[in-house]
């Protein structure tokens, strides 16, 4: 088998929305930073009882990866065809005689020369693991790649380190891609990953505080779709740095090492899937 890789890049989404447009949301969403349970149906805040105490821009990741598998074989069948009538006893076909059962049919020793194509793409969560259900829509806007990890950290408060590497993304796509084959002969059978991509979506954070019950909320919005989300508090700092070479952590060795049985190929990706790259990020 053959195992090909793509290049790897890091991209960061640009922001859709302004900073003014982040904070006037979450300014008009503030009484809901505190929730609607059983405490706060006799005692809603009041737009006026809540202040703006702090904000805080944050990039997080999310991987995409695709692949495509091809099964190229040839394997032998039996192919049983009915004859045209009772009366007919034997058939000839390209000059050996076949004959004709009980139950009306003849017996043809063929071979199939087969050929199977799948694609599949994964995007999840760089932290969670879990899947990311509007990422493939958001890798379809504007971004840029990022060279420097280092340089990443000015363009945010806080970036949130992965905690899920490129190795275990590959490893949920192989899983669906090998494929056992029935197979005679093998002509091909090579997987492609055509993206080994990671992707920082910048979010803002506002913590809210409702001075009447002197609590805190902090409502969450997504830069890029405006999407709204309440958490508990701001996250904290982050110290631990990440490097390229961690995150995509997949190469000949660990390739081999995540399919089982048979000898591994892995070869660098074709030129021309490193150019569809490019020109579709441009």
């Amino acid at each position: 088998m053959d195992i090909q890789l793509a290049d790897q890049h890091i991209y960061r989404l640009d922001d859709r929305l302004t900073p003014e447009e982040i904070r006037q949301r979450a300014m008009d969403r503030r009484t809901g930073a505190f929730g609607g349970g059983l405490e706060n149906i006799f005692s809603r805040p009041k737009a006026d009882d809540i202040e703006l105490v702090d904000s805080q821009r944050r990039l997080e990741p999310f991987w995409h990866v695709g692949c495509s598998a091809l099964y190229v074989y040839d394997r032998s069948h039996e192919y049983t065809v009915p004859a045209s009538g009772a009366q007919v006893k034997a058939v000839s076909v390209h000059g050996e005689e076949h004959p004709v059962g009980p139950g009306g049919s003849f017996v043809i020793q063929a071979v199939e020369h087969s050929r199977e194509e799948y694609r599949e793409a994964l995007f999840l969560d760089g932290v969670s693991g879990a899947a990311v259900a509007d990422a493939a829509t958001l890798i379809g806007g504007t971004r840029h790649e990022v060279t420097d990890l280092e340089g990443l950290a000015s363009e945010a408060d806080i970036v949130v380190p992965p905690e899920q590497r490129a190795s275990y993304v590959v490893r949920q796509l192989l899983a669906g891609m090998l494929k056992p084959l029935q197979a005679d002969v093998v002509h091909e059978e090579s997987i492609t990953f055509e993206q080994i991509d990671l992707y920082y979506r910048p979010w803002w954070a506002f913590e809210f505080h409702w001075k009447l019950k002197d609590k805190k909320g902090v409502v969450e919005l997504d830069a890029v779709t405006g999407q709204l989300r309440n958490s508990q508090a701001l996250m904290a700092r982050l110290s631990r740095t990440v490097t390229r070479d961690s995150l995509f952590d997949i190469g000949a060795d660990t390739v081999g090492l995540l399919v089982p049985g048979g000898s591994i190929a892995v070869k660098v990706a074709k030129m021309a899937i490193d150019h569809n790259q490019q020109r579709s990020s441009s």
